[in-house]
């Protein structure tokens, strides 16, 4: 009976070991793998390719002294498909997600400092962005949220702006450059038009004409070419008769004068004789 009762006994401890460890060890598994935010949070980028931001509120071991996790506060809020983030709101997140400078310097540094599960005050804290092309949070200022506001400006601001203003001096290059072209182009088409229309115009009239005219003959029928081309065969003839005429009047028109003077003045000596006889 006694051998029983001390089987049963050690049956009893055996297991109660068992399901303590078994159920430490879910415990540590559950607290080093939490993930406090959105799970679309993990694959998220800001304006500057980074992903969510916070700061370190309180961090957290076990009984062992191993960090399990830390409390978070969101800097700003934050708006996903599954969740939010809102500002100064914390969250838990498990040490699996933090980089090997955060777990070897900052960390510690809080727990030999501060201690665990001691709010770190606002001078000291540690601003940190989750970088989704690798699934950790690294590190990326000390100091109080002034100081933290001041770093933001000088390493945002000016670099945004210095991006900003290449982008826009390229975009208002070839913006100019569109409008300019295109002002141009059409104000320039529609001076040459009028321009090339009015000297085209003359031009393309009388060669137009000429031509047309000789294609015209051309595609009549053969009787209308004849008759046109009898008529100003015509009148190329006759004028050139007259200029004929004009040019040998000066041959023959002097001497016919003289001659009929001459005839004129025989005659009336001719006619006075005859009286006086």
């Amino acid at each position: 009976m006694k051998k029983l009762k001390f089987a049963c006994f050690s049956l009893i401890t055996i297991f109660l070991l068992f399901f303590g460890v078994f159920s430490f060890d879910v415990e540590v598994k559950a607290a080093i793998d939490e993930w406090g935010a959105p799970e679309s949070a993990k694959d998220f980028y800001d304006f500057d390719g980074k992903g969510i931001r916070l700061y370190f509120h309180q961090v957290w071991v076990d009984e062992f002294d191993f960090f399990e996790y830390a409390n978070l506060v969101a800097i700003k809020d934050y708006e996903f498909d599954d969740g939010f983030l809102d500002e100064g709101s914390i969250y838990d997140f498990g040490r699996n997600f933090f980089d090997a400078y955060l777990l070897d310097y900052v960390i510690p540094y809080y727990l030999d400092t501060w201690g665990s599960g001691i709010t770190i005050p606002e001078w000291d804290r540690a601003y940190i962005y989750f970088q989704p092309w690798n699934q950790l949070f690294t590190f990326e200022f000390r100091g109080s949220g002034i100081e933290y506001a001041v770093f933001c400006i000088e390493e945002y601001y000016y670099q945004g702006f210095d991006v900003g203003f290449d982008y826009g001096r390229e975009d208002g290059l070839q913006d100019g450059y569109d409008y300019g072209y295109n002002y141009g182009y059409n104000y320039g088409y529609d001076v040459g038009y009028d321009v090339g229309y009015i000297e085209a115009f003359d031009l393309g009239y009388q060669d137009g004409y000429y031509e047309g005219y000789i294609d015209g003959l051309y595609i009549s029928e053969c009787g209308p070419i004849y008759e046109q081309g009898f008529k100003d065969g015509q009148e190329s003839r006759l004028a050139e008769n007259n200029v004929a005429f004009y040019q040998g009047i000066e041959k023959w028109l002097v001497p016919a004068i003289i001659t009929v003077i001459a005839l004129g003045g025989f005659v009336t000596i001719a006619a006075r004789k005859r009286r006086e006889e």
